[in-house]
């Protein structure tokens, strides 16, 4: 059995509304673990990690959502840009 100690770096745990937890594949892969695996949960003291961020998953969990204001906002203004794109004589209009 492997202790947390001996693991270089945290799992990502996703704890659904039944209490289930369900962690990626390539995390597990990582840890040379098959999909699977029955893995035990010990609570601890969360620390910072040793090296920066090296990808954009979950960077964003803390923080809060747009106001619906300005989700409209911007789904209006891509939703433009797009029609913009596809209208006759715009970027995408093949028959220029």
């Amino acid at each position: 059995m492997s202790s947390a100690e001996q693991q270089p770096e945290a799992l990502d745990v996703v704890v659904g509304a039944d209490g289930s937890g369900v962690i990626d594949a390539s995390q597990l892969a990582r840890l040379g673990l098959p999909p699977g695996s029955h893995l035990s949960v010990v609570p601890g003291k969360a620390t910072a990690p040793e090296h920066p961020r090296r990808q954009l998953r979950g960077a964003l969990a803390g923080d809060s959502s747009p106001s619906w204001e300005d989700f409209e906002a911007a789904s209006e203004q891509a939703t433009g840009d797009v029609e913009a794109r596809y209208r006759d004589g715009g970027a995408w209009d093949l028959s220029r």
